[in-house]
């Protein structure tokens, strides 16, 4: 989140009124109804029709105010805070802005035309079509009107998003709140202009413009405000980047569930917070914790952590995905300043000599990655959307999905319940360029950081990767190392609960990288006969796959190895030799569990993608078009077509993921299967003709 600048001084009249009839400032960090007379200082303000009603509607009484008179609209100190209010499901309106005409004639504090604009549910995507024209960057505008709720002495209330694509400029009442530019994050803005008990005015500017300072994309650009608005209530004490994660001992038998996060004062006067923790196991039985903390000055944070135990932990796994529910009350004395409640698991994820474990047991991955993508609504999930991805997930049998940025907290929610595992990652890909600077390494530690915060409250994310494709030698690529040394260091700290991992290319002729070394897991992109690969760095035939796996499990013996991404395109029917082809896509699925079979420390496979999804216009993805094709801008390695229609690799994959290798689910009486003589110097055609006819296990 990026605050403006503190604008230009208002004429006096203006401010004037404002600080009479606040009573506080609307450049404070957060909007807190007065227990005590604090000073008056104004920002954020820009004259137009909305700051003339707002002042005027103050001035009537309609406002904040710290009078104790009986006719004032706030009420006396409550014992606990509200409920949040849901906004999405208003009225709202949009506008499309195609000559970015709306800040120059202050859309934001009511200038917009009265007519154009149309009506819209929440969530919304303004780009939803894949078309090139959708592609680039558009200005939309959204507004809203909502009665605002009451306010009591000491609280006051955020205007929070799930999530805003890609840019974001907040306006309430005709003042700015701030401005979000993770597309992917939730993130919340202190509502300091809410009148109670009167209509307030929301309006939004959204624009996906990607700038100099976007890190590159290989999806679409969707643009607009793609999950749920609500008014969240706020204390004088927040607790910001709350954690609850598994600290599991005695062979996963006892342990504790750690509480951590920051603390926040958000008033002039010291205060004293304690903690509560009521923690309800899957099966009625329940703990409680109270930590009575140091005192916070005003203004002053806090970092926050301390262990709860938990006896006879219930462990969360696929086949058992067992959720506790955690209540954290933040208070002053008496009163609740803030009040939280989530579902976390408990459950161990470690790397010991090349394996990967799940609960002290060989895990073995096979699944399918997503994207937030649905065909006629881009990434604006509905909760139907969401239950529409896990139940695909199930149907082919995943118990592991991807992504490359940060999931939707109710996806992620989602996955918690069904026991699918989650491969984290923020959006840092193919993005050495950015990286050779401080700032830019610095804006991908800000992305990674908010990703793990994020997700290590949920049980389902059992691996924190760092990036995606980054140079294949970061210890000559200026930056990029410097990068993944922070990563590492960043993301142990804020979730040591799950490996770190990194997601690289899949290309020959590569030199050992040392700071592979520090990662718990490897995560490998296979397009073996697939792609040519960089000149003198071939992966033009498949059977090149499995000498490169070895000699990587060589160089790295303690690191977790993954194929973590391959695929196929395919969207017609045609010889499993040509690339594009259903047949070529199931026999390459084929293949790819035959090297897996034979390779004894390998950990399982990703499969690239789950469901089609748009990517850019005149996208091929390598495959051999058929005459008179267009490209439609759809990435087509999905095992199901962009409208959801099953491919007949699908069913090749619940096949595959059904069947785990004989040397995870008996090592002992295992015998691998020999390995076939690879024709690494064939010419064929065919991409797959170095290895024998496919077989499913």
């Amino acid at each position: 989140m990026v605050p403006y600048a503190r604008p230009p001084v208002l004429p006096m009249t203006i401010a004037a009124a404002l600080v009479v009839a606040l009573g506080l400032g609307l450049g404070e960090s957060r909007a807190l109804v007065p227990d005590a007379p604090r000073t008056a200082t104004v920002t954020q303000l820009r004259d137009g029709p909305l700051h003339h009603d707002f002042v005027a509607r103050q001035a009537g009484g309609g406002g904040l105010s710290s009078g104790a008179a009986s006719s004032s609209p706030i009420g006396p100190s409550t014992a606990n805070p509200a409920a949040a209010i849901p906004l999405d499901g208003g009225s709202w309106e949009s506008q499309q802005d195609p000559s970015d005409v709306g800040i120059s004639q202050s859309w934001g504090q009511g200038g917009a035309p009265a007519s154009g604009w149309s009506p819209v549910s929440i969530p919304t995507d303004f780009n939803p079509t894949v078309e090139p024209a959708g592609y680039k960057g558009q200005v939309w505008w959204y507004q809203t009107t909502f009665t605002g709720p009451s306010l009591t002495v000491g609280r006051g209330w955020d205007v929070s998003f799930e999530s805003i694509r890609r840019n974001a400029t907040v306006y309430l009442n005709g003042y700015e709140i701030g401005q979000n530019h993770n597309p992917y994050a939730p993130f919340s803005l202190p509502a300091t202009s809410l009148i109670p008990g009167k209509p307030n005015t929301l309006i939004i500017r959204v624009d996906d413009i990607r700038g100099g300072g976007s890190f590159p994309e290989d999806w679409w650009n969707w643009g607009g405000i793609m999950g749920p608005v609500s008014l969240t209530p706020v204390g004088r004490v927040t607790f910001q980047n709350l954690g609850v994660t598994p600290e599991l001992r005695c062979s996963d038998r006892c342990g504790d569930a750690r509480v951590q996060g920051t603390l926040v004062n958000n008033t002039s006067a010291s205060l004293t917070p304690k903690v509560l923790v009521h923690i309800v196991a899957p099966s009625g039985s329940a703990v409680n914790d109270t930590q009575t903390l140091a005192p916070i000055k005003g203004g002053q944070s806090a970092a926050v952590s301390f262990p709860v135990t938990i006896h006879s932990p219930v462990l969360w796994s696929p086949s058992n995905p067992a959720l506790y529910t955690v209540q954290v009350k933040t208070m002053v004395g008496s009163r609740v300043e803030e009040q939280d409640t989530q579902q976390i698991g408990l459950r161990s994820v470690t790397v010991s000599k090349g394996i990967l474990y799940l609960n002290g047991k060989r895990l073995w991955l096979h699944g399918a990655a997503i994207h937030e993508d649905t065909d006629g609504q881009g990434a604006a999930l509905t909760d139907a959307d969401i239950q529409s991805i896990v139940s695909e997930l199930k149907a082919v049998g995943a118990n592991i999905t991807r992504a490359h940025y940060q999931l939707s907290p109710r996806l992620l929610d989602a996955l918690d319940q069904a026991g699918i595992m989650v491969w984290a990652q923020p959006p840092v890909d193919h993005a050495d360029a950015k990286l050779k600077s401080a700032a830019g390494r610095g804006q991908a530690l800000s992305m990674l950081r908010s990703t793990v915060l994020a997700d290590r409250n949920h049980p389902s994310v059992v691996v924190d990767s760092v990036a995606n494709e980054l140079s294949s030698t970061p210890s000559t690529t200026p930056g990029t190392e410097s990068y993944l040394e922070s990563a590492i260091k960043l993301t142990r700290q804020l979730n040591p609960s799950v490996p770190v991992a990194l997601d690289i290319y899949g290309y020959t002729n590569e030199p050992a990288q040392p700071i592979y070394k520090q990662f718990g897991v490897l995560g490998f992109t296979d397009y073996f006969g697939w792609d040519l690969g960089p000149a003198g760095h071939s992966i033009a035939n498949f059977s090149q796959l499995q000498p490169f796996v070895e000699l990587q499990h060589s160089r790295y013996p303690s690191q977790a190895l993954v194929i973590s991404e391959y695929g196929a395109e395919a969207f017609y029917d045609g010889p499993v030799t040509t690339k594009g082809t259903y047949e070529f896509q199931s026999n390459y699925l084929q293949e790819t569990y035959r090297v897996l079979d034979r390779l004894t420390f390998m950990n399982g496979s990703i499969y690239w993608t789950l469901r089609e999804f748009a990517v850019n216009p005149g996208w091929t993805g390598g495959a051999v078009l058929p005459q008179g094709y267009t490209p439609d801008g759809i990435h087509h390695k999905g095992l199901l077509a962009y409208d959801g229609t099953p491919k007949p690799a699908f069913a090749v994959a619940q096949q595959l993921f059904a069947q785990v290798p004989g040397y995870v689910t008996n090592p002992k009486a295992y015998a691998a299967p020999k390995s076939p003589t690879p024709k690494a110097t064939s010419t064929s055609t065919n991409p797959l003709a170095a290895l024998p006819a496919p077989s499913v296990h």
